[in-house]
């Protein structure tokens, strides 16, 4: 992405020189052309298409960091609030949107104009692929030395969440999402610009943003954004918090990390494991009552079973839990995607 970065922003350099040279080449044939309106109208259709190709261009040094950013301290879950209110009708009638901001008063420092347009191509995405439900849940996070896979420093941060129910991304484009002019899109119906604007913008502002998605199941992006400055009673999820332990099983990692943050808010020790041998395997040590929690995509899901059945006849004190869409299992209860921090709480409870 680093090396697309620095080829997009010396294209996209030299594409400002020409477009500053039709404009004013076409600038002095408007003044020469006054008294012809057909002329004009031909020249003033050439102007438009000029802006709109500047504005392709902005997206393309936005994508590289060579577009000027304005920052300023906000805070984000107003800012998304009040988007949110002004943008009502980009939603297809028949989506159901539903906002969970999270309940610490923080503050971030961004360019407002790039973060409303970062939230508006991220729900544009989300409106278009949705199966009825979009998803944006905020909160506060803080990251520490064992968190080192995200990429970002040590430090508190806000994290925004935007998910669908819809038809997810196919795995063999989901490396290129954020490639620039990437779209799956009919030719002339989108520029591929949404998401590497986005990406662009959030790792100059310091940040980082991840997805995950499964087909049919739908789609979840998050982004962290650095935290500018506290309120002193604030209170952040607590990585070390040690009292119920929920065994989860995920091979999603940032998709596991992120899941493991919203337990542990809710209080509980969380033993995270990526196969589902291993947990099995651990199952031994269970001396109270556990929760096992697995994200059970099909291809997982005849294991997760055979580990449910086994627990259940040693007579262990587990509660059984899955994220899933696809699949069913008797004494044990499934959790629809997308996952909200609200669903959480009304499964397991705030310890």
């Amino acid at each position: 992405m680093e090396i697309i970065s620095q080829f997009s922003g010396g294209v996209a350099h030299d594409f400002n020189n020409i477009l500053n040279i039709i404009v004013a080449n076409l600038d002095i044939l408007e003044m020469k052309c006054k008294d012809q309106p057909e002329v004009l109208n031909r020249i003033q259709s050439a102007q438009n298409a000029v802006l709109r190709g500047a504005e392709v261009n902005k997206k393309l040094l936005n994508f590289s960091r060579k577009q000027s950013l304005h920052p300023e301290i906000i805070n984000p879950n107003l800012f998304i609030a009040d988007f949110l209110e002004k943008s009502k009708n980009i939603f297809s009638e028949n989506v159901q949107l539903v906002f969970n901001p999270g309940s610490q008063e923080v503050f971030c420092k961004v360019d407002q104009t790039e973060f409303a347009n970062c939230i508006m191509n991220l729900l544009q995405n989300a409106n278009e692929a949705s199966g009825g439900k979009i998803l944006i849940e905020t909160d506060t996070i803080v990251l520490n030395s064992k968190n080192k896979s995200l990429g970002l420093k040590e430090g508190n941060y806000f994290l925004l969440r935007v998910a669908d129910n819809g038809k997810g991304i196919d795995l063999s484009i989901a490396d290129r999402i954020f490639e620039p002019f990437f779209t799956t899109k009919q030719k002339g119906k989108n520029p591929g610009l949404g998401l590497p604007m986005v990406f662009g913008f959030v790792k100059r502002s310091g940040g980082r943003i991840g997805f995950e998605s499964h087909l049919d199941v739908g789609s979840d992006f998050y982004i962290y954004i650095p935290i500018e400055d506290l309120k002193s009673d604030s209170h952040f999820i607590n990585l070390e918090s040690s009292k119920k332990t929920i065994f989860y099983f995920s091979n999603e990692g940032e998709f596991s990390s992120r899941t493991s943050y919203l337990f542990q808010g809710l209080g509980y020790r969380v033993l995270c494991f990526k196969d589902l041998n291993v947990l099995e395997s651990n199952l031994s040590k269970i001396q109270s009552e556990t929760i096992l929690v697995s994200q059970t995509w099909q291809e997982d899901f005849f294991r997760w079973k055979e580990i449910v059945m086994k627990a259940q006849g040693s007579g262990l004190k587990v509660k059984f839990f899955y994220f899933s869409s696809s699949v069913d299992l008797e004494n044990s209860t499934s959790i629809p995607w997308p996952i909200s921090r609200k669903s959480l709480e009304n499964h397991f409870g705030i310890l």
